[in-house]
C-alpha cells in the first residue's frame, strides 16, 4: 500500500507533515481505535480522528485529547501537496488559537 502524505496533529505538540500508510489498519493505529472521517475547511480536506473525538472536534473548542490528522480525500486518501499542507497548516493555527 502506497504512503500518502498528511498533516499530522499530536497533543500539545505543533502540526507536522509527515508520510503514512494508506490503510484503514493503519488509520486506526494512528488515532488509537476505529476512525471517524470529517470534513476539514474544503471539500476534500478530511479529518481522520478517533471516533470519540469526531463530535469535540466538530463542536467544541477544546483541544482534541488523541493524535489526528488531516488528508485529501476525493473518492479515496491522497497525498497532499506542499502547497495543500501549508493552506491545512495556516487554517490549523486560527483554529488551534480557539482550543482551550
Amino acid at each position: 500500500m502506497p504512503d500518502i502524505q498528511v498533516v499530522m496533529i499530536m497533543p500539545k505538540k505543533r502540526p507536522h507533515i509527515t508520510a503514512i500508510p494508506n490503510s484503514t489498519k493503519q488509520f486506526e493505529e494512528i488515532v488509537g481505535g476505529p476512525v471517524d472521517i470529517l470534513s476539514f475547511h474544503q471539500q476534500h480536506y478530511k479529518i481522520v480522528c478517533n471516533i470519540d473525538e469526531g463530535y469535540d472536534l466538530t463542536y467544541n473548542k477544546k483541544a482534541p485529547a488523541s493524535t489526528f490528522f488531516i488528508a485529501k480525500y476525493q473518492g479515496q486518501f491522497e497525498s497532499l501537496s506542499d502547497a495543500e499542507t501549508e493552506e491545512i497548516k495556516d487554517v490549523l493555527k486560527a483554529k488551534m488559537k480557539k482550543w482551550k
